[in-house]
């Protein structure tokens, strides 16, 4: 989620056929010469194009018109643990994935206006160097998705209906969502395919214990003017990706949560930016975490922040236990340019930041925060290049057993964009006290990632 269709790159040719001048015409001065017409080759065309398999001879343009569009996406990386973590005997290790989007417009189909339907499947293969470096948040994000180590070849990950009304100021949104489409976007530390591969970069791990990585919802998006918005939704607090979420979401009201966010875009200096503030409800039965358990010393855990019952995967061996009927939570998210090219508001250098609080009670995650720096097109003639550089720290519960503390990690990246539909990023991290327990030396983790639009 690799057939190569050698007809659509045929398609990309562009063929000509030079005039024959004929030999009774009579011979023009350099004045009144036409200009050479440059023509390119069907490998340049192919290099400029957005997608690898191309325009497949006109069907996919045509389909798109129609409201029918088709985009296959590869995601593949290979990392090593070189020092420190939990093991770097067979520290080298790759991984693999893959997103099938299919997307289909109402009004350009010819039926009502403003909707669209999409539907997202992500095959997945291997399982990265995650398990080698132990650490509390995943330094391959995309490789802890669920997928065929989990006995599932293709998970269905979101099926979604938005209806736009109002011009566009307020969207309605139902099905299986993915949360990070729509809260705690940032322009410097979100793209999973051309930015940060740690999750602590990425998206905030607070509101994995609210939201998880899929979940089936409904929700809207309110803009009523340009520079502020309100995003609310309503989701299953057990959500699965390798489930429809019907058996989950409508069993009572033990299993809803609740993500309000508030999203400001402000210009200092006519540069653009974005403070996003939000709020995290769930109803959801949450085990009270123990100091005293007799998970105290069994060495650092990984902690699936991609799915809900954080507490339970910690502490579920241990009972009795309190429960707590509710759970809370906060955000706060900002990006802000520092600089951009006049030509092209888009590149430029900025800071970003994130900052997460939950309760330490039923939480093994009381605060986080993240901080750095990113940018696009800062090289001349590489305008299409990004770069980040980032710092986060998560902050445990203490009310876990005194052995676990705190996690930090620094991640550096470089996006190049070989052609629009290729790009390869290296990477390197370093991962302070991995897993939190204080057992384990600094992790120090390279690798390359290539992500290519077929």
């Amino acid at each position: 989620m690799r057939t190569y269709c050698l007809t659509a790159l045929l398609g990309l040719t562009v063929l000509t056929c030079p005039l024959l001048a004929q030999e009774s015409a009579p011979e023009m001065s350099p004045a009144t010469q036409p200009a050479e017409v440059e023509t390119e080759t069907w490998w340049e065309g192919w290099m400029k194009g957005e997608k690898l398999t191309g325009d497949w001879g006109g069907v996919r343009e045509e389909l798109a018109r129609n409201g029918l569009a088709f985009n296959i996406d590869i995601t593949q990386i290979l990392q090593h643990n070189a020092h420190g973590g939990r093991a770097t005997n067979d520290g080298l290790r790759y991984s693999g994935s893959g997103d099938l989007t299919i997307t289909f417009d109402t009004e350009k189909a010819g039926l009502w206006k403003g909707g669209l339907f999409l539907l997202n499947a992500e095959p997945k293969w291997g399982d990265g160097v995650n398990k080698k470096v132990g650490s509390l948040l995943p330094v391959n994000m995309d490789a802890i998705k669920p997928g065929a180590d989990e006995g599932c070849m293709m998970t269905l990950s979101e099926w979604i209906y938005f209806q736009n009304l109002f011009d566009g100021k307020l969207t309605l949104i139902a099905g299986k969502l993915d949360g990070s489409r729509a809260f705690d976007r940032n322009a410097f530390a979100n793209d999973e395919r051309t930015q940060f591969m740690n999750l602590g970069l990425r998206n905030n791990p607070i509101i994995g214990a609210f939201a998880p990585y899929t979940n089936l919802g409904a929700g809207f998006v309110l803009k009523p003017v340009d520079w502020f918005s309100v995003v609310t939704a309503v989701v299953d607090s057990q959500g699965r990706a390798k489930t429809t979420g019907f058996e989950t979401t409508f069993h009572g009201p033990t299993h809803t949560s609740i993500i309000n966010e508030y999203d400001f875009n402000i210009k200092p200096c006519g540069l653009p930016g974005t403070q996003r503030i939000g709020w995290l409800w769930s109803s959801m039965e949450y085990p009270h975490l123990q100091p005293a358990s007799p998970f105290r010393e069994t060495g650092p855990f990984m902690i699936n922040l991609l799915g809900l019952d954080l507490a339970n995967r910690l502490v579920g061996r241990i009972a009795p236990f309190n429960t707590s009927p509710d759970n809370v939570g906060i955000y706060y998210n900002f990006d802000q340019y520092l600089y951009t090219e006049k030509c092209d508001p888009t590149q430029g250098i900025g800071v970003f930041g994130r900052f997460g609080w939950a309760r330490e009670d039923v939480n093994p995650i009381n605060y986080f925060y993240s901080i750095g720096i990113g940018g696009k097109g800062v090289i001349p003639d590489r305008d299409k290049d990004t770069f980040g550089i980032g710092y986060y720290h998560v902050n445990l519960s203490n009310d876990l057993p005194s052995v676990f503390s705190y996690e930090s990690g620094v991640e550096l990246f470089y996006n190049i964009e070989v052609c629009p539909w290729l790009h390869i990023s290296p990477d390197i991290q370093v991962i302070r006290n991995p897993g939190g327990a204080g057992q384990h030396d600094c992790s120090l983790v390279y690798g390359v990632r290539m992500q290519m639009n077929l």
